[in-house]
C-alpha cells in the first residue's frame, strides 16, 4: 500500500460548529535537537516492517499485546518523542508512516516526558511542542500529568491544546496554531494511552498510542493532507519514537 508523506504530529483536525476559548503557553525559537546518531540506518527498515504488519493486520490487537512501558524508558536520554506513523482505525483509510529522515528532524512537534522514576509506574509530566504556522516559533504547551493505567498497563494523559481554524469555510480544530496569539478552545480533549511496541525485530524504541477525542459536542475528526473523516470517539493509533536504540 502506497503511503503518503504528511506533516507529522499534531495535524489532527476536527470539523464542528461553535467554540469556546481560553489560552496560555510559552514560545521558543525552533532549534533542531535530534542527535546525528538518532534514527540510524535500520530505523526506517524496522518502521516500514512494523507499519506493513499493523496495516495488513489488526492494530488494535497490536496495542493490546504491546508491553507496559517503564517510567525510565520514557524519560531516558532526555528523549523527544515524535510521531512516525498513524493508523486511522477506519479500514486502513488515511494510514501513513514517515519515510524521510530530514522531515522527522525538521519537524519541531514533540512529546517530552519528565519526572522522577521511583518505580516503573511513577507519575510523569508530558510537555508538548508544536510549530506556529506564521513564524519559526515553537509553542510550548503547559505540561500535563501522565499516570500508569493498571487495567490495560499503559501510560495515559489528556491533551486539551486545540485551536479553532477555518478550512474551506468549515470550522475546524487543530493542535497547530496559525498565529502565536491564537487561544485554546475548552470543550474538546485528546486522550492518549501509550505502551511499548512488542516486535522481535524492533531494536529502536517505539511507542504505540491509542488516541480518542472526547468533549461536549458531536464532531467529526479529520487527519492528514486528504482530510479523511472519522466519527467522534473513534479510536486512532499513533506510533511514536525518539529514534534511539532500545537498551
Amino acid at each position: 500500500m502506497r503511503t503518503r508523506l504528511v506533516s507529522i504530529s499534531f495535524c489532527l483536525l476536527i470539523f464542528v460548529a461553535g467554540v469556546g476559548t481560553a489560552g496560555y503557553g510559552q514560545h521558543e525559537r525552533e532549534v533542531p535537537s535530534s542527535s546525528d546518531q538518532d534514527f540510524g540506518p535500520k530505523f526506517f527498515e524496522q518502521l516500514q516492517r512494523m507499519f506493513e504488519r499493523y496495516n495488513n493486520g489488526d492494530v488494535h490487537h497490536a496495542f493490546q499485546m504491546a508491553r507496559p512501558v517503564g517510567c525510565s524508558e520514557l524519560i531516558g536520554d532526555n528523549s523527544e518523542w515524535r510521531n512516525v506513523a498513524f493508523f486511522s482505525g477506519r479500514e486502513k483509510f488515511g494510514n501513513w508512516y514517515q519515510e524521510d529522515l530530514n522531515a522527522i528532524k525538521a519537524d519541531p512537534a514533540v512529546y517530552i516526558f519528565k519526572g522522577m522514576c521511583k518505580d516503573k509506574q511513577s507519575l510523569l509530566q508530558v510537555t508538548t511542542k508544536v510549530p506556529v504556522a506564521d513564524s519559526r516559533d515553537v509553542k510550548v504547551n503547559p505540561p500535563v500529568t501522565a499516570h500508569f493505567k493498571t487495567d490495560n498497563k499503559s501510560y495515559t494523559f489528556d491533551l486539551p491544546y486545540l485551536f479553532r481554524e477555518k478550512v474551506n469555510g468549515d470550522s475546524v480544530y487543530t493542535f497547530n496554531p496559525k498565529h502565536a496569539s491564537d487561544r485554546y478552545v475548552t470543550h474538546i480533549t485528546s486522550h492518549w494511552e501509550c505502551k511499548a511496541v512488542t516486535e522481535e525485530f524492533a531494536t529502536y524504541r517505539f511507542l504505540i498510542c491509542h488516541t480518542v477525542l472526547f468533549g461536549h459536542d458531536p464532531v467529526d475528526i479529520t487527519h492528514g493532507r486528504d482530510k479523511p473523516t472519522y466519527s467522534f470517539g473513534a479510536a486512532t493509533y499513533s506510533i511514536l519514537s525518539d529514534g534511539k536504540q532500545a537498551q
